[in-house]
């Protein structure tokens, strides 16, 4: 089991007598120097029986720092010497912790010779998220049919990938049979609260039930540490749900009828109508639809991904109030016309339930003239603000959304959607503390009605991704994406696009420059570009990425048949870049000065300006301007933690960074390598750039010594420099200790008298 992208991890069955002797067997497999943490998962430990058994473990963890030992189990014997300074580095953990990140699961299907593409492994992620039992089982039906890979993972999320006797036998195997049967039931819902719980299974316990199981991390875990409202996990409850309409489909539909019944009762028609079409229950279908048909369309729609999606009846045709109940349903008009246009692998991988998938050809969703789908997350209503914000103009969808208010008259938005809006319109002004609240208070309110997979769940966990993206914080932003692709499972086409350039901005970020091209050409082949937020996003990188590749003549090429797709302020900073490449004796102040205080200038274009022209002025040798203008691009960018136009500029603007970054750069994001030590007061702001602390550990981070020789070198815990590490990584704006070390060189953090004497390798 791999635990962590940056560890080796070996998972071993073990008894009593297993232990004596694993040290010396993993030693053999382990290389002497930089192999980083290797994390050995001990599985089974709660049959493990003996005091001498943690005492054991306690000697293998001491024997080298290097090894992290996992007790697998949730009835772990208990170790009083656990928190006790110098005790070894052990702890018990749920199958949700030991997870497989999407990187991981590509790494996997590697190793067993499978050739994926990137966007079939993220979808085996996501099907399964990360659930190694789950991963094992889709990479071999992969393997048997690597020609077929759409219709494979419709199948695993589908059936569940036939683990259902797996899930009641060994996951729920302790529980009574009448539990078992009870979290069967409850598995037609994609999320569950006490009450509901109850109506479905005919119990008074389900409080205390769900939270025993989540407690013991065997099933259910709650939306949000606060939340009423649980949610089972993908793959078994699609195992479960699979095998109770194959046992008793008459009694899947009783089911069905009681959340519908349930969710009518707590003003959910939206969830309300869904249960009654997927339980064939008419009347009530035709009755919720007719009663609440505004409402539902008004509310952002709740992606149903499993076979609990309703489908069609063969009846439809003939039926005219039940063909508009399914209408009301999908969120649009019976009568729209269908997305034939839209690429066949995107209409092969949206929704995942094959017959059951929302998005079958009966239901495929209508078409704004624009291109918008109706079925999108945003409400009819709001399409002049969804599309002012695909053209980039954040200042037009401020005031068309201003204009909705209540105060002036118009018809307010929904909740959701207008908290949806506000969040994509302040990340694309730049506001990112204020994304990052409107945001969260989004996840908030969809989490409080136990919405899984929701549309608007989706664009918060969105707007947090690009947040992290924009102040370079690429653990984060992959946590955040990879919660999207788990929880949305290819649903939105919107959200997928996004995702997708997303992961291409982080490894611009990481000046992997051909991979991220790679994948941008692949967005826009695949014509999914059209989704993005703004729809031109992927071209402007295109063009950067060829620049930074030194394509810079297909860049002029492909910009000529761009450009008229791009805002202003982004179509002018393009063309900068391109005659920096192309042209370097070329003016461009003509071209940026007019859009630098334009009102629908962003400031992330803002800051890229200022850095352009500040490029300008030093090769024309005005020094001081050029300082001026990096000063004001690192006070901006400093207003709200963003880092990445300094990344995405890197290359292209390197003689000025190597020339002016030190004289300047006395704030994270602009710690740029290259440059010797300055003297006097740029010295002293350097110098101010890093605690006490993180300096010890960036002296250490020079040598060899991993983190556990520097915790002990520095009398720190491991925890404590690991922190410090990252907060170095952070404000140096770098991905490595070679980097960090070589960028506090040149900005005067360290001097050569610092390091230690191994240290040689980074002068």
């Amino acid at each position: 089991m791999v635990a962590h992208a940056a560890a080796r991890a070996f998972v071993v069955a073990i008894g009593e007598d297993r232990v004596t002797g694993l040290a010396q067997a993993l030693h053999d497999r382990i290389p002497s120097r930089g192999a980083g943490s290797v994390v050995v998962v001990l599985d089974g430990t709660e049959a493990v029986i003996g005091a001498g058994f943690l005492s054991q473990v306690r000697r293998l963890a001491a024997g080298d720092d290097r090894l992290h030992i996992v007790l697998l189990g949730r009835l772990a014997p208990p170790d009083d010497n656990l928190q006790q300074p110098g005790s070894s580095q052990h702890s018990a953990v749920g199958w949700h912790e030991l997870a497989f990140t999407a990187a991981e699961t590509a790494a996997l299907c590697a190793n067993r010779g499978l050739d994926l593409p990137t966007a079939v492994s993220r979808h085996l992620f996501a099907v399964t998220g990360g659930w190694a039992a789950g991963l094992v089982v889709g990479a071999a039906a992969l393997s048997g049919a690597p020609h077929e890979p759409e219709r494979v993972l419709k199948q695993v999320l589908h059936t569940g990938a036939g683990l259902s006797e797996y899930i009641l036998q060994d996951v729920l195997g302790r529980q009574p049979a009448e539990l078992r049967q009870a979290v069967r039931d409850s598995c037609v819902v994609e999320s569950v609260r006490a009450g509901l719980f109850d109506a479905l299974t005919g119990r008074a316990d389900g409080a205390a039930v769900l939270a025993g199981l989540a407690r013991n991390n065997m099933f259910a875990t709650r939306l949000d540490p606060t939340s009423p409202w649980f949610r089972y996990h993908r793959l078994w409850r699609s195992a479960l749900y699979t095998a109770l309409v194959e046992d008793d489909p008459a009694h899947a539909r009783r089911l069905h009828g009681a959340a519908s019944e349930w969710y009518a009762e707590h003003g959910q028609p939206a969830e309300a109508l869904r249960h009654a079409l997927a339980g064939a229950d008419r009347l009530s279908a035709v009755a919720v639809a007719t009663r609440h048909g505004e409402e539902i369309r008004e509310a952002s729609p709740q992606v149903a991904v499993i076979a609990a999606a309703p489908r069609p009846w063969a009846s439809l045709s003939a039926d005219a109030p039940l063909a508009h109940a399914f209408a009301v349903h999908r969120g649009g008009d019976a009568t729209a016309p269908s997305r034939s246009s839209a690429p066949r692998h995107r209409r092969a991988m949206t929704g995942a339930a094959g017959s059951g998938s929302l998005q079958s050809a009966a239901a495929s969703p209508a078409i704004h003239p624009d291109g918008i789908p109706l079925v999108d997350p945003i409400q009819t209503a709001a399409v002049p603000i969804w599309q002012a914000l695909r053209h980039g103009d954040f200042v037009q969808a401020q005031a068309a959304l201003t204009s909705f208010t209540p105060a002036t008259g118009g018809q307010p938005l929904h909740r959701t959607t207008a908290l949806r809006l506000r969040a994509v319109i302040a990340r694309m002004a730049g506001r990112l503390d204020s994304a990052v609240r409107h945001a969260q208070d989004l996840g908030r309110t969809v989490c409080a009605h136990g919405r899984v997979g929701a549309h608007d769940d989706g664009w918060a966990r969105l707007v947090l991704a690009e947040v992290a993206v924009q102040r370079g914080g690429h653990d984060a932003a992959v946590q955040h994406l990879d919660t999207l692709a788990v929880q949305l499972w290819q649903s939105v086409p919107a959200l997928v696009a996004a995702q997708r350039l997303q992961a291409a901005l982080l490894l611009q970020q990481q000046h992997r420059y051909a991979d991220a091209l790679e994948q941008v050409e692949q967005l826009i082949l695949d014509r999914d570009e059209a989704l993005l937020v703004p729809r031109w996003a992927a071209r402007v990188l295109r063009v950067e990425l060829l620049i930074a590749t030194g394509r810079v003549l297909d860049a002029e090429r492909r910009w000529r048949l761009d450009a008229g797709y791009v805002s202003t302020p982004a179509a002018a900073i393009t063309e900068a870049k391109l005659a920096i490449a192309l042209r370097p004796q070329d003016r461009i102040d003509g071209l940026l000065r007019p859009v630098l205080h334009e009102p629908r200038t962003s400031l992330f274009h803002q800051i890229e300006l200022r850095l352009l022209l500040a490029h300008q002025s030093h090769t024309t040798g005005a020094t001081r301007q050029a300082v001026d203008l990096l000063q004001q691009a690192v006070a901006l960018a400093d207003r709200q933690q963003i880092q990445h136009p300094f990344h995405a500029n890197r290359r292209l603007l390197a003689s000025t960074f190597h020339q002016l970054g030190t004289a300047v750069f006395a704030e994270p994001v602009g710690a740029v390598p290259g440059r010797t030590a300055p003297a006097g007061a740029a010295a002293r702001r350097s110098q101010d750039l890093l605690s006490r602390g993180e300096v010890s550990v960036l002296r250490q981070l020079a040598s060899y010594r991993t983190i556990g020789e520097i915790a002990v070198e520095l009398h720190l815990s491991r925890n404590t420099v690991k922190t410090h590490v990252a907060s170095i990584y952070r404000k140096l704006a770098v991905h490595s200790r070679r980097d960090a070390v070589r960028a506090a060189r040149t900005i005067g953090i360290l001097a050569a008298d610092d390091l230690p004497p191994d240290a040689r390798h980074y002068h």
